[in-house]
């Protein structure tokens, strides 16, 4: 018994030092010291392993293995109070989930009152009018988020130049990717502007503009090409592809 005393005391002191941190009632105190292993047991229990914590751990499984499951969660917050914030949470799972149709209506159901220019929903309905094809909707999006600093490095960006090309607006397109092209940064994106690049026959400056990536990403340090292998191997696919 005495050699599993260092243990108790151990633990009787990290419960009293949580308790303290976390501004718990001072019945605990008594608790713990009175009763040590006892008191300490019944108080990891109660703060550890409480039903909210196992409950949340319950959403969790839930929500990664039962199909819609987080779906279905939110359709009913939205029927229980319909506010923006539960209708873009919908919209936003809808959109993972691919639904765009569905995610469209809710974003375009926000564009009211406070929400009506704001940048972050344009975003959204950018996005999702590129993935339903609709290039008309993603360049009247693209048009409001001009000057926009989020918009201006965001992969949304892509979407609108690519949507001005789809329109036949290729300069307008083209000038849109010039200004993506920013030397050791916006790798997705310049990949996507050697595409455009492709498309539109200038395929010397595709080949010089993919061989410029792959520079730089060889010119990293073993770390940062670690963080860009992804990338990097689009390129190099890619590259491999337009000299074949």
């Amino acid at each position: 018994m005495i050699r599993f005393y260092p243990i108790v005391v151990l633990l009787q002191f990290f419960c009293l030092y949580h308790a303290y941190s976390n501004k718990q009632e001072q019945k605990w105190y008594w608790i713990i010291i009175l009763f040590p292993f006892i008191g300490s047991i019944f108080y990891l229990y109660k703060h550890f392993y409480s039903r909210d914590a196992i409950d949340d751990v319950a959403e969790g499984v839930k929500s990664t293995f039962v199909t819609n499951y987080t779906l279905e969660k939110l359709e009913k917050e939205l029927a229980v109070s319909d506010t923006v914030r539960n209708r873009m949470a919908l919209a936003d799972e809808h959109a993972k989930y691919k639904n765009y149709d569905r995610a469209l209506e809710l974003y375009a159901s926000c564009l009211k009152g406070i929400y009506k220019n704001d940048p972050k929903l344009l975003l959204k309905l950018l996005q999702v009018s590129h993935a339903l094809g609709d290039h008309a909707a993603t360049i009247h999006y693209g048009d409001q988020l001009e000057g926009n600093k989020t918009f201006a490095s965001s992969l949304a960006r892509v979407d609108y130049a690519w949507s001005l090309y789809q329109q036949d607006l290729i300069e307008e397109a083209e000038s849109e990717f010039k200004a993506m092209d920013v030397r050791y940064g916006n790798y997705r994106h310049r990949l996507e502007f050697a595409d455009f690049l492709k498309k539109t026959n200038n395929i010397e400056d595709s080949r010089e503009l993919l061989e410029e990536l792959l520079d730089e990403i060889d010119s990293m340090d073993r770390h940062e090409k670690r963080m860009k292998k992804e990338v990097h191997e689009d390129i190099k696919y890619y590259y491999g592809q337009l000299n074949t």
